[in-house]
């Protein structure tokens, strides 16, 4: 059987869509390859609450999925982080088992970025790339303040775009892809509006590979 759990950490409100975008494009292009999937949001991180770190799920499966009602990936194989100070702070790699993969985006290298992983032996590798940059969003990196100004992107509120992953998602969705395979590249880059961070970010984007170790 084969099985995949993502899991994307977003920060709340103000990154909340691009981690929807991430979740939400990759199962449903499995389930246009046949497979089982299902995307959804964990409210016990209670994502109206501004910059906070917030989680979106993905499950992907070649059989029905068992635990459709369990609201939380235990035993995620990948872990995007949206934005890239999320890498300190808390252990974001807790449940992953052996022959994980580690998405950052960052203009750092993977070697700079390894020091602050915790539980670096369940990787098989680690990404970087700079979607910020790719998608031509500079404020990422000097502006994240100014960004708990904008509700647009909480509960209830209509989206900034109606696009699925116009901006940094992007060239985080390619990372993942590519990185993992785990949907092909020709079913998920017809839903991508913003095709050139996507395809710029398949050249651009740096892997460090691991023999990963059983814990």
């Amino acid at each position: 059987m084969s099985y995949t759990e993502l899991t994307v950490w977003t920060r709340g409100i103000i990154m909340d869509k691009e981690g929807r975008d991430i979740v939400n494009s990759v199962s449903a292009s499995a389930r246009l390859e046949g497979k089982y999937a299902q995307a959804m949001e964990n409210y016990v991180d209670n994502p109206d609450r501004t910059n906070a770190p917030t989680r979106k799920y993905c499950r992907v499966s070649d059989q029905v999925l068992e635990n459709e009602l369990t609201y939380e990936n235990e035993h995620p194989n990948i872990v995007v982080l949206v934005e890239g100070t999320m890498v300190k702070g808390w252990d974001y790699m807790r449940g992953m088992p052996p022959g994980g993969t580690l998405i950052i985006n960052t203009h750092y290298s993977p070697e700079y970025m390894l020091r602050f992983v915790p539980g670096v032996e369940r990787l098989a590798q680690l990404v970087c790339v700079d979607a910020a940059h790719l998608a031509h969003h500079k404020w990422l990196y000097y502006r994240l303040g100014e960004l708990g100004l904008d509700r647009l992107s909480t509960e209830g509120a209509a989206e900034r775009s109606k696009l699925i992953a116009p901006d940094i998602a992007a060239p985080l969705i390619a990372a993942v892809v590519k990185s993992t395979g785990i949907v092909k590249m020709e079913t998920i880059l017809p839903m991508i509006a913003n095709k050139n961070a996507f395809e710029m970010a398949l050249s651009e984007m740096k892997i460090m590979q691991f023999n990963p170790v059983a814990v």
